[in-house]
């Protein structure tokens, strides 16, 4: 474990967050292995949920697995390709994490872990030991998983598995060893610290807080080299304060990037929480406000306005600027200009960010795909109906895949549309549908 000192963000540094010019820059960047000296941290769009893969130099490691499912988006789909085009690029890893970090048994952080087991191989597993929750057969199928592992003869197939317990995780400290860390790269180790877990005893939260899996969240934190980074899952405002005062004295909190904590919700990001990060750099797992469904982010009003604000007084790099949509609560959003490093899955797609060992972290992003991005019109990103994708379309609200379908197969044989309401000819799509798309489509030229 890395001495205290090594710990703290060196403020002479001058650190700077670069976004690549151009797509084929960017694509070409992403096909790269990553060298000796640099750790890529993949934010995986899996809509309303969260799952992050962290690729080493020799090795991979993924903190929970998805994820948003309805008619417009599967977080299992979306996951299972991502990883199959990850390890394509990274033969040598041999479909292998050397573990797998499980926040806690809620569904958006575990709906793929089945797939992922039957499909990758793991070596250790890291989760908050619960077996509640609306996500625990996804725990719990790692538990089993772990469990079968520990009857074999042969202790190289054996998984290794640690419970993340307040209790047993020292102050000021930490928590770390060969399961909680197990990559060791022959040019640079990476440190691997369990921050939080799990409280068998009440710390004097009320009942609903102590019963809520979310403040029972693992937390981790990784250091390559100077760079660093914060995973907090889920964890609550209640929790929060006690984390602060378990690391209070300590460097363990400040980092240099932030996974914002439940998705941007207002009760898992307080201002002295982010005084204690000073966070160059902030990362929001969440999904498009498009698809209005149950459990999705335009259903929980996710992330909220008040939090990104909060963000934009304490993250220091800036990024592009953008126009995304902010919830001022369930249901109600609106257009907010951002000029800080404060990504989100829900606005930017998968989000990866590169490090290096001196703390230099860059943003690098697949090239879009052969369909073009969304036409900037107005206050939002507005998709273009005549040259969108089905994916993109598919991800509109009361649209779906066969809808999505049904719209380019018409614009096909028309040549465009002539205005959005051109959609009302497309099977299934009447003067309702209509309403709910206007502010969010245009039929641009060809």
């Amino acid at each position: 474990m890395l001495a205290m000192g090594a710990y703290a963000k060196r403020s002479y540094r001058s650190r700077h967050l670069h976004t690549l010019g151009t797509a084929a820059v960017m694509w070409l960047a992403l096909l790269w292995s990553v060298s000796a000296q640099t750790m890529r941290v993949h934010f995986i769009d899996v809509g309303q949920g969260a799952s992050t893969l962290v690729e080493f130099p020799c090795a991979a490691i993924i903190v929970d697995t998805g994820g948003e499912k309805n008619n417009a988006f599967s977080s299992n789909d979306r996951l299972m390709t991502y990883l199959d085009e990850f390890f394509s690029r990274r033969p040598e890893l041999n479909k292998t994490f050397h573990s797998i970090i499980l926040t806690h048994p809620h569904i958006d952080h575990t709906r793929g872990v089945a797939s992922l087991l039957s499909r990758f191989n793991i070596r250790n597993a890291i989760t908050n030991g619960q077996v509640k929750g609306s996500g625990k057969s996804g725990q719990m199928a790692l538990h089993r998983k772990v469990a079968d592992s520990e009857a074999t003869d042969d202790p190289a197939q054996r998984i290794g598995l640690v419970e993340a317990n307040v209790k047993r995780i020292p102050k000021n400290r930490g928590q770390t060893n060969d399961i909680i860390d197990p990559v060791k790269c022959n040019n640079v180790d990476p440190k691997i610290t369990l921050l939080w877990g799990a409280s068998d005893q009440n710390p004097g939260w009320t009942q609903d807080a102590f019963d809520d899996e979310n403040n029972h969240s693992v937390v981790m934190r990784i250091d390559f080299g100077a760079s660093s980074l914060l995973i907090t899952g889920d964890l609550e405002d209640v929790a929060i304060q006690d984390l602060i005062e378990h690391y209070r004295g300590s460097n363990l909190l400040d980092v240099d990037v932030y996974q914002v904590g439940h998705h941007g919700s207002a009760n898992a990001t307080t201002e002295e929480f982010l005084a204690a990060i000073t966070p160059e750099i902030a990362v929001i797992a969440m999904g498009s406000p498009t698809r209005e469904f149950p459990f999705t982010a335009f259903e929980h009003g996710h992330p909220r306005k008040v939090i990104v604000d909060s963000l934009e007084r304490h993250v220091s790099e800036p990024r592009d600027p953008i126009t995304v949509r902010v919830a001022t609560g369930q249901h109600t959003f609106e257009p907010k200009r951002l000029r800080r490093a404060i990504y989100a899955t829900g606005w930017d797609g998968s989000v990866v960010l590169e490090a290096d060992t001196a703390g230099n972290w860059k943003n690098v992003k697949k090239a879009p795909s052969p369909a073009p991005s969304p036409v900037a019109v107005g206050p939002y990103n507005l998709i273009d109906i005549n040259r969108a994708s089905v994916e993109e379309l598919s991800a509109l609200p009361r649209i779906g895949r066969v809808r999505a379908e049904a719209i380019v197969a018409h614009r096909t044989r028309l040549g465009r549309f002539n205005s959005v309401e051109g959609l009302e000819d497309v099977a299934g799509i009447g003067p309702a549908t209509i309403i709910l798309l206007k502010s969010l489509v245009t039929a641009g030229p060809n």
